[in-house]
C-alpha cells in the first residue's frame, strides 16, 4: 500500500472519533477520501510539513476561533434585534423561557441559576475555553451548526488538514505501526490466556494422555463448563513445579509468530520464523536475555493445551505441538513450529479477529488486552449483520471468555470494569458501557470505512484461494 493510501486512511480512522465527522456528513456531500487527498496535496506534499501546520494552526484554526468567539460576545452584548444566533439566539430564547415559566422552574431547569445572564456568562466560559485549548477543532464549536453552509465547509477543510499534519508527524505513523494482528476465535472466545501474570503451582492431579504425564489447573465457569489447563509435567518439573501460567505477553509472541505465516502454513501447519525478528517486533533492545526470554515462551507454549468439557462434550487443543530451535550456519536463531489443528482450521477458515496492531500496544491493564480481542469480535459482528451496536452481557459471558485469577464475583465484576475504562478512554472498541449489577449495557464505536477495508477483507495475498479450498476439504 503507497504512502498517500495509508495516510488516508489513518486520517479517516482518527476523523470517525471526532464530532468532525458528524459536522463533515450534515455539510457535505462525497466520502471522506475525495476530500483528504487534495488537502494534503494543496498543504503538505513536498513542503515542510512542520511549517504547513504551524501556519495552518495561526492563520486558519487560532484565527478563526478568535473570530467567532469575539462575534459572539460582541452580539451578545449589542444585543441587536437582527440577531437571532448563537450567544444572543440562546439568551432571547432562555428570556422568553424565563419570562413564561418564572424563576423558580427556571432554577430547577438549568441547575439552580438564577438568570438568563448566568446561563450565558456559563456559556462564554465554555466558548472561552474551547478556543484557547489547542485540542479542540473549529467544529467542535458550540453552534457549529448555526454557521453558514460555506463556514461550515471551510471548517470542515481546516480542521482535516490540521489532522492530516498532525498525522504525518505523528511518530508511530512514521515508524510504519499500520500493521493488523490477527487472533483465532478459539483464543478469543475460550480463556485459553490468563488475564494476570502469575505463577502456576501445579501438583495433583495427574493425568496420563497418549503416553504423556500431564498437570491439571482447573477454571470453572457458572455455565457449567469446566476448562482444565494441562501442563506436560515433564516440562513443569524441569521448572521446579512452579511454572508461570500463560499470559498478555505469551499471547504477544503468539499473534507475532502467527503474523509470520506464509503458504507453508497453508499446506503443512508449518512457520518458520527467526527469532531475532521477534525480539525486534517485541522488545526495545536485542539483548541476549531477550533472545532466551522469547525462546522459553515459545517452548513453553509447546507444553500447554487446554481441554473444554460441557454438558459432557470434551474439545481438546493447543497452541503449538511442535517446536524446534536451532542455529544456522551464519548464527541466525531459527524457530519451526507446527501449529496446532484447531487454531489452524481458525486461520484457514478465517475464523480470526482483525485489530490494528499500535491500537492494542496502547493498552496497559492485561485484562484489557485480552478484553479487546472479544469486544471486538462482537463490534465487527454488529457491522457485518446490520445490527445496532448496543448489546447487553452478564457476567457469565465474561467468565467463559476471560480466565480470571480471583474466586469472588464481585472482584471480577470490577475487574471487568476496570478493563472497560480502559478500552473507553483509549477509545479501542468501546464507546461507553453502563453496568447494572452484574449486567453490562455496552455502546460499541461504529466501525468505519478504512476499517471496512483492513480489518474485515480477510483476504491472504500469499497464497491463492484454492489452496485454502483444498486444504479445508481435506480436514473438514
Amino acid at each position: 500500500m503507497d504512502y498517500s493510501s495509508l495516510l488516508i486512511r489513518e486520517v479517516i480512522d482518527r476523523v470517525s472519533k471526532l464530532r468532525l465527522l458528524s459536522v463533515y456528513n450534515e455539510s457535505i456531500k462525497g466520502d471522506l477520501e475525495s476530500t483528504i487527498l487534495p488537502l494534503y496535496q494543496q498543504h503538505f506534499e513536498n513542503k515542510d510539513v512542520n511549517e504547513a501546520l504551524r501556519i495552518l494552526k495561526k492563520d486558519f484554526l487560532n484565527r478563526t476561533k478568535r473570530r467567532w468567539l469575539d462575534a459572539a460576545i460582541r452580539d451578545y452584548e449589542q444585543k441587536k434585534p437582527k440577531k437571532n444566533k448563537e450567544l444572543i439566539g440562546e439568551y432571547k430564547a432562555l428570556t422568553a423561557y424565563y419570562k413564561t415559566n418564572g424563576k423558580e422552574l427556571f432554577c430547577k431547569q438549568f441547575e439552580n441559576v438564577s438568570s438568563p445572564e448566568e446561563v450565558i456568562d456559563k456559556r462564554i466560559d465554555i466558548l472561552r475555553e474551547w478556543s484557547q485549548e489547542d485540542s479542540f477543532f473549529l467544529t467542535d464549536y458550540p453552534y457549529i451548526h448555526q454557521k453558514t453552509k460555506t463556514q461550515r465547509e471551510k471548517a470542515i477543510h481546516t480542521d482535516i488538514s490540521i489532522i492530516i499534519g498532525l498525522t504525518i508527524l505523528d511518530p508511530s505513523f512514521q515508524n510504519g505501526n499500520h500493521s493488523i494482528i490477527e487472533s483465532p476465535f478459539s483464543t478469543v472466545e475460550n480463556p485459553f490466556f490468563s488475564n494476570s501474570r502469575a505463577k502456576l503451582l501445579v501438583e495433583q492431579p495427574l493425568l496420563e494422555k497418549e503416553g504423556k504425564e500431564y498437570f491439571l489447573s482447573t477454571y470453572n465457569s457458572e455455565d457449567g463448563t469446566d476448562y482444565e489447563l494441562l501442563i506436560e509435567k515433564e516440562y513443569a518439573e524441569e521448572n521446579g513445579n512452579k511454572i508461570s501460567d500463560l499470559d498478555r505477553f505469551d499471547y504477544k509472541v503468539f499473534l507475532e509468530i502467527m503474523s509470520q505465516r506464509d503458504e507453508l502454513f497453508a499446506t503443512q501447519k508449518i512457520i518458520n520464523v527467526k527469532i531475532g525478528d521477534l525480539v525486534k517486533a517485541l522488545y526495545k533492545t536485542d539483548s541476549k536475555r531477550n533472545y532466551q526470554m522469547i525462546e522459553e515462551r515459545i517452548t513453553k507454549m509447546k507444553h500447554y493445551s487446554m481441554t473444554k468439557v460441557q454438558h459432557n462434550k470434551k474439545i481438546a487443543y493447543g497452541i503449538f505441538d511442535f517446536v524446534d530451535i536451532t542455529t544456522m550456519p551464519n548464527g541466525t536463531r531459527i524457530a519451526e513450529i507446527h501449529v496446532n489443528e484447531v487454531i489452524y482450521r481458525d486461520y484457514i477458515q478465517r475464523q480470526t479477529v482483525r485489530i490494528y496492531k499500535n491500537k492494542v500496544e496502547k493498552l496497559s491493564l492485561d485484562a484489557a488486552y485480552h478484553l479487546l480481542f472479544v469486544m471486538q469480535k462482537e463490534r465487527l459482528i454488529c457491522y457485518e449483520t446490520k445490527s445496532s451496536y448496543n448489546v447487553t452481557r452478564d457476567y457469565l459471558y465474561f467468565s467463559t471468555r476471560v480466565r480470571f485469577r480471583k474466586r469472588r464475583k464481585k472482584e471480577n465484576l470490577v475487574e471487568i470494569e476496570t478493563a472497560l475504562d480502559e478500552l473507553v478512554e483509549q477509545k479501542l472498541a468501546v464507546q461507553s458501557y453502563k453496568r447494572v449489577g452484574q449486567v453490562f449495557q455496552i455502546t460499541f464505536i461504529p466501525v468505519g470505512e478504512s476499517e471496512v477495508k483492513d480489518l474485515l477483507a480477510g483476504d491472504y495475498e500469499y497464497a491463492p484461494l484454492s489452496i485454502y479450498q483444498n486444504v479445508t476439504s481435506s480436514i473438514g
